[in-house]
């Protein structure tokens, strides 16, 4: 019985830290969690100083004497922080981090989520068009994986038909 209490903890407790989110506990403490990316470019000035936790796919990033520079496009994030929506986006802002930040691993097409401080605004163009970009200092960021492309071969054929072909095709329980 001891045996079973002690593998169902550990059992719970591993499910837990598969669950957790890639921020750390004090900086979400701190964060304006509802405060989306259309708000904070609408009106830049009133948000300066707030903590916020947003996620995206990074567009380009820049290495300056200041730090490294990211364009992010948000996208909204599952409970873990991860960008899950691909096809929704409140539209781009910038990461800038005081550290050196290698851009061959954060490159483009990669998801990102940052945790940082709303510091201001900086308009630049995307194309032609003149865009605000919100500007938020890094605190935390976290790169997540790559995740494999599966290419199946269109002309493999498995000899074996799945299982429920035969209660489909109505053969009973036997062959």
């Amino acid at each position: 019985m001891r045996k079973a209490k002690v593998l169902l903890c550990f059992f719970g407790m591993w499910l837990m830290a598969g669950c957790a989110h890639v921020i750390s506990p004090q900086v979400r403490e701190q964060a304006t969690l509802n405060l989306g990316l259309e708000e904070v470019r609408r009106n830049p000035g009133f948000y300066k100083g707030k903590v916020v936790i947003w996620s995206g796919k990074i567009l380009s990033g820049e290495n300056k004497s200041d730090g490294t520079w990211l364009e992010i496009l948000e996208m909204p994030a599952d409970r873990q922080g991860k960008p899950s929506d691909t096809t929704r986006s409140g539209g781009r802002f910038l990461a800038k981090d005081p550290r050196f930040v290698d851009t061959a691993l954060y490159a483009p097409n990669r998801l990102v989520t940052v945790a940082g401080t709303v510091t201001g605004s900086e308009e630049r163009s995307v194309g032609a068009v003149p865009y605000v970009y919100p500007v938020v200092t890094v605190l935390e960021m976290h790169l997540w994986a790559e995740e494999p492309v599966v290419v199946r071969d269109p002309y493999y054929y498995d000899r074996y038909p799945p299982i429920w072909w035969r209660f489909y095709f109505g053969h009973g329980w036997c062959w």
